[in-house]
């Protein structure tokens, strides 16, 4: 499992930069995580995540506080006032831009393989 050796919020620029073991640097835009919170209030109780922007004439979602999760995760309270969802760290790998296949994701992952819509 990649594991992130620095984490780096931007509030200027709402965005998280997380340094990978590998030396990849990837940075997620605040609104792409808030899109991809895992929590089952956001997704259900099922095996499929699925991206879910906020509304077009929604204010971008930004961070209200960052705290670790144990040895394996991060918890963001975004601004809204939501913080159910654990990123762990599988789950930060899977959505960065740099995991296969490149880009942002934004379809949805089901039994943990994502599947673009």
């Amino acid at each position: 499992m990649a594991r992130p050796v620095d984490i780096a919020h931007s509030p200027s620029q709402n965005r998280l930069a997380i340094t990978w073991e590998d030396g990849i640097t990837s940075v997620l835009e605040v609104p792409y995580l808030r899109a991809w919170c895992p929590c089952a209030g956001c997704q259900g109780h099922s095996t499929t995540i699925a991206y879910r922007p906020a509304p077009a004439k929604a204010a971008p979602a930004r961070i209200a506080d960052i705290w670790e999760v144990g040895a394996y995760a991060i918890g963001i309270r975004f601004a809204d006032g939501h913080d159910d969802g654990i990123y762990s760290w599988s789950w930060l790998a899977k959505i960065r831009y740099e995991a296969p296949p490149e880009g942002p994701k934004t379809g949805r992952f089901v039994n943990g393989v994502y599947s673009p819509e």
